[in-house]
């Protein structure tokens, strides 16, 4: 009897203790303090040195919010990310590739590099919206709604924010967050407090004309700056009790020489339009702090400017110690116990310095037969672990294939039930890539001109060039002095290869070198339909093999200074099985850094009506760059070649001369030099060595020598030098050359003006 007295005396002490501890650890509630960060674009680094400083005094962060680029930094701090975090975070993202959604054009399918290095513009298309018959559909009507795509974005900010990549209360998150945005239907203002976290900032950042808007239910979203670029109240309402706010941008006296760019119009316009409740914001703070940010833009984002602003914050906030030491000792006081700052839940994964482990690796948006192709080309699988970079260079490689506007990715904890039972939940990820098909159609068109061949305006048009495979039908024309078409049937196979029929048709005329002060003007005609195999998507690698049927006809020759005479050439058929191998891994199609272009071909002309011997060739060419460090010069040697058995036509002579290879034949070799191309032997080289200097940022000075040999006799060659100056344009390469040949004695020039084609 007695134990049991004893035993119920121990439990009723016990909980007695458990109660008296639970009242110990039961604090009065306290004072809150909120951080609402404004916008103002690259200038919101700042943000991060005020961060830093408030976090440095131990003063509790309970609740964010934010505006357009101050959402951005509010919404990493509140997923647990450190100010000094976000400080090597934002400098080391290079922002012009996320903004201009720029390819690296190694990973470029054959088709995208040689559409970007021919076209001066290009604009996709879809047949159905063009045969819609609403007024509002039409060929404007597939215009992008912005000049940034939003899926370079959304990869950033998703991996940034593993962990929370699901619909969620932000109240959830290790600190609670808000941002707002502006509804473009409405023209509202729209505070987001729940949902997808990445998609939350970027619709608060989604400048119009520039991001593209944000879909949200039924609302279309752009940045909050619109309607509210200081979220004060939004903060309050959070339930912070204390405000600190920080704004980057600060009333001032506007004048002509301020808006002069984009970036200044736009902050004028966010300005005009949020004046008033800017004001009535301000007002709510308790500490309100205004870095200098004065010299710097809204795309001030480069790694010394991003550090010249966090330290610009930083120290504006040390002049307000007083006053957060001040809020400091309030909150201690009020707390009855020193405040520490807390999250309430774990911080976010960045997968730039955290690997993750994938359970499943999906593609949606494509057919099953090309998704194991993405996966296998993306050298994706499951059971391994990737950090950023690796995930990136597979979207980059499915973005390379030009056939989705948008690929974006996302990583969330798996939920298997495998994963739960074996204890890896919080280890193991799925990996969701999305394609969004692009409109199937494409229309480009090309403007070029030089001193050679004048004027030449390039039109094309690609049914279904977009798609990632099956049936593509395309029609180049181009009209200059030498006319030429194009029209090629390809069927594309992702696991065999693409399957070519062609048709083209070539118009040329060109000089002929004759004698120190002759040349001939001469003239062909030549059609040829072409059935052939060709790589699906081989990075680097170009392949083809083929045969084609040939039509030549050759026209009269005129002889200049009032002397002609006539000959008359015999219309030629051949029958032309080839094969063509070429190797490319430049940096740059005209104004490559490093890399190399090394290219092999071989045919055999078989003259039908004839029982001789067809014609046998082997044609290559070389080019690497090879730069001397950060010196902005670029060693480039080159050799460019070919052999060939006996002909009877031109056009399979081998010729040198003029600045552009294969301009009027597809062997033709170039040489500075020499504009009236030559006659050389059978086996035949160029060698050259350019030596190019780059100087602010666009513009080139290249110093060219080459020799131009008969490889069966050595000692027959040609010296030939030249100086060219380049900008690298918006329209593409502008080109001023001097040169001077060993054989022609002269001086002469050459313009070249935009893309060749």
């Amino acid at each position: 009897m007695l134990k049991k007295i004893l035993f119920i005396v121990l439990i009723l002490f016990s909980a007695v203790s458990t109660q008296a501890q639970r009242q110990v650890d039961i604090r009065a509630p306290r004072p809150k303090v909120g951080v609402v960060l404004g916008g103002g674009g690259a200038k919101g680094a700042a943000h991060i040195g005020v961060l830093k400083y408030i976090e440095e005094q131990g003063i509790p962060v309970d609740y964010v919010a934010g505006t357009s680029m101050g959402s951005i930094m509010a919404g990493l701090y509140a997923m647990g990310y450190e100010p000094e975090e976000l400080a090597e975070l934002i400098a080391n993202i290079n922002w012009s590739e996320y903004i201009g959604n720029k390819i690296d054009r190694n990973v470029m399918s054959y088709e995208l590099r040689k559409r970007r290095a021919t076209t001066l513009f290009s604009v996709p298309f879809s047949l159905e919206s063009l045969m819609n018959r609403q007024s509002s559909a039409g060929f404007m009507s597939e215009l992008p709604s912005a000049y940034v795509n939003n899926s370079s974005l959304v990869n950033l900010f998703n991996d940034l924010c593993i962990g929370y990549q699901e619909d969620i209360d932000f109240n959830e998150l290790p600190i609670p967050f808000a941002c707002v945005a502006t509804d473009l239907i409405s023209g509202e203002e729209v505070v987001i407090r729940s949902g997808n976290v990445s998609t939350a900032m970027r619709a608060s950042m989604a400048i119009p004309g520039v991001f593209s808007p944000v879909v949200m239910g039924d609302k279309v979203l752009v940045d909050g700056g619109l309607v509210n670029n200081f979220p004060a109240d939004v903060l309050r309402a959070m339930g912070a009790d204390i405000i600190i706010g920080v704004e980057i941008t600060k009333d001032k006296r506007f004048t002509a020489d301020d808006l002069k760019s984009l970036p200044q119009v736009m902050s004028r316009l966010l300005t005009n339009t949020t004046s008033a409740k800017r004001s009535e914001n301000r007002e709510l703070c308790d500490i309100y702090i205004v870095p200098d940010v004065s010299g710097y833009g809204m795309l001030s984002f480069t790694a010394d400017a991003i550090d010249t602003l966090v330290n610009r914050g930083y120290r504006k906030a040390q002049e307000y110690e007083e006053q957060l030491l001040a809020l400091k000792r309030f909150v201690d006081k009020e707390a009855g116990y020193p405040v520490k700052k807390t999250l309430n839940a774990p911080r976010a994964k960045n997968l730039e310095n955290d690997s993750v482990l994938l359970r499943s690796i999906e593609v949606a948006g494509i057919s099953d037969r090309n998704n194991r192709w993405m996966i296998r080309k993306g050298h994706l699988i499951a059971g391994e672990y990737y950090f950023k970079d690796d995930i990136e260079k597979a979207i980059n490689l499915y973005r390379g294939t030009g056939a989705f506007d948008e690929i974006t990715y996302t990583i969330k904890e798996s939920d298997s039930v495998h994963a739960k039972n074996s204890g890896l939940l919080s280890d193991m990820y799925d990996l969701k890539i999305t394609m969004k098909p692009a409109s199937p159609h494409l229309f480009g068109m090309g403007l070029h001109y030089d001193t050679d061949e004048g004027t030449g305006l390039l039109f094309s048009l690609g049914l279904n060039e977009k798609k990632f495979g099956g049936s593509k039908l395309s029609a180049s024309a181009k009209l200059s002095y030498s006319p030429r078409v194009n029209l090629t049937y390809t069927y594309s196979r992702s696991s065999l290869a693409n399957f070519n029929l062609a048709f083209d048709y070539k118009d040329d005329h060109y000089k002929y070198w004759v004698s120190d002060k002759k040349h001939i003007n001469m003239k062909y005609l030549q059609r040829e339909f072409t059935a052939s195999i060709s790589q699906f998507h081989l990075l680097n690698f170009s392949t083809s093999a083929g045969v084609s049927y040939l039509l030549t006809d050759y026209g009269d020759i005129g002889m200049e200074d009032n002397f002609y005479e006539s000959y008359f050439f015999v219309s030629s058929q051949h029958i032309v099985p080839y094969v063509e191998l070429a190797y490319d891994n430049l940096d740059d199609a005209y104004f490559a850094n490093r890399g190399l272009y090394a290219h092999f071909a071989s045919h055999y002309y078989i003259d039908p009506k004839s029982t001789e011997i067809g014609v046998f060739d082997l044609c290559y060419s070389a080019k690497y760059y090879c730069p001397f460090g950060n010196s902005g010069f670029t060693l480039i040697p080159q050799v460019y070649g070919r052999y060939t058995s006996f002909g009877l036509y031109p056009f399979l002579w081998n010729f040198y001369g003029g600045q552009v290879a294969g301009r009027h034949f597809d062997v033709q070799l170039p040489f500075v030099g020499s504009d009236p191309l030559r006659e050389a032997t059978d086996n035949f080289a160029v060698v050259r060595l350019d030596l190019r200097y780059r100087f602010m940022d666009k513009h080139y000075l290249t110093g060219m020598y080459n020799m131009a040999m008969n490889l069966s006799g050595i000692e027959d060659h040609e010296n030939g030098v030249g100086l060219m100056y380049s900008y690298n344009s918006f329209i593409g390469p502008i080109s001023l050359m001097a040169q001077w040949g060993e054989t022609s004695k002269q001086l002469s020039g050459y313009l070249s003006i935009g893309y060749y084609f």
